[in-house]
């Protein structure tokens, strides 16, 4: 385990990472870290976790190892590995990562210069990385390799306009437990889904109070396939929907389909979208995403709120 020492003056003189206010790290706090090479200085992010003791901790920290340990099998220069875990006066306080110049997805996908045409190719690389996973669980020794709280907030895009994972310290991997996910909550129709399995082990860690969707981990929904594929639909509805429809009912859920059904959208594209809700396993959507630029104007939540006013009246 390669870690790197830090004075409590050093840290405290560390500058924060500034995120958007949209963009919550429920987990720890990002700081800037020079690391100085003979005459070259490379900048590092330092993410310090709000729990340091416990299981939750100790599950991080295996899952930060079993990253950095597999980085060169699972070979994927989409996501961000952790690079070195920090101490902080000789205690542990969380790890290292490379700092990328870049913007983080969600500001990508509000911001109105760029095209609908870029950000569908956005949406189509994250299909691409969970494709590129998949071939990782079947031809490498890691056949548990899952993003798990996958959400636009957790890819960025870089200055090559290429999408990449980040704050991949809550996936799956090496038989790690179980972390939150933001989209994969019980309060969610998702709920009501029995595809998706849940973790009912007695073994119940402490649930993190900084943790914004933070449940009882023996309830938590096992990530799979079928979890990162659901998340990954959400993020693409909710681009559409222009909010959040993790928070619809399976009724609302199905209402909005029918409408995006009833504009034209592709029949191919909706049938995967309604898999979610099913008990068949979800497809990975990425290569009819193109066939969504037609209708983005009018499957936001203005648009479909005024249809469904008039067509009520």
């Amino acid at each position: 385990m390669e870690t790197i020492s830090l004075t409590k003056k050093r840290f405290e003189s560390l500058v924060p990472y500034e995120l958007p206010n949209y963009v919550y790290n429920t987990e720890g706090t990002l700081y800037v870290l020079p690391i100085k090479n003979r005459w070259d200085t490379q900048m590092k992010l330092l993410k310090r976790l709000y729990l340091t003791n416990g299981q939750v901790f100790g599950n991080k920290l295996q899952t930060i190892n079993s990253l950095i340990d597999n980085k060169e099998e699972l070979d994927m220069e989409e996501i961000v590995f952790p690079e070195k875990i920090a101490t902080v006066g000789g205690e542990i306080v969380g790890f290292t990562m490379p700092l990328i110049d870049s913007i983080n997805l969600s500001t990508a996908l509000r911001t109105p210069t760029i095209s609908y045409e870029r950000k569908i190719k956005y949406l189509k690389q994250i299909g691409e990385i969970l494709e590129k996973m998949k071939l990782r669980r079947e031809y490498t020794s890691i056949s548990d390799f899952y993003i798990n709280d996958l959400h636009e907030s957790n890819f960025i895009v870089d200055i090559a306009d290429d999408v990449k994972v980040i704050d991949i310290d809550s996936c799956k991997v090496s038989g790690n437990g179980i972390f939150n996910s933001k989209y994969l909550s019980t309060k969610s129709f998702i709920n009501e889904i029995y595809k998706y399995q849940k973790n009912n082990s007695q073994n119940k860690y402490a649930e993190n109070p900084y943790h914004k969707y933070s449940t009882d981990i023996s309830g938590a929904f096992v990530p799979d396939e079928n979890t990162d594929l659901y998340c990954y639909i959400i993020v693409i509805l909710n681009f559409l929907y222009q909010d959040n429809i993790s928070r619809f009912t399976l009724e609302e859920f199905y209402d909005y389909i029918e409408y995006l059904q009833s504009i034209g959208m592709d029949k191919e594209l909706l049938d995967i979208f309604d898999r979610i809700v099913s008990e068949t396993a979800n497809v990975n959507p990425y290569m009819l995403l193109d066939s969504l630029l037609p209708f983005i104007g009018r499957a936001n939540h203005y648009v479909y709120s005024h249809v469904k006013r008039k067509s009520s009246k």
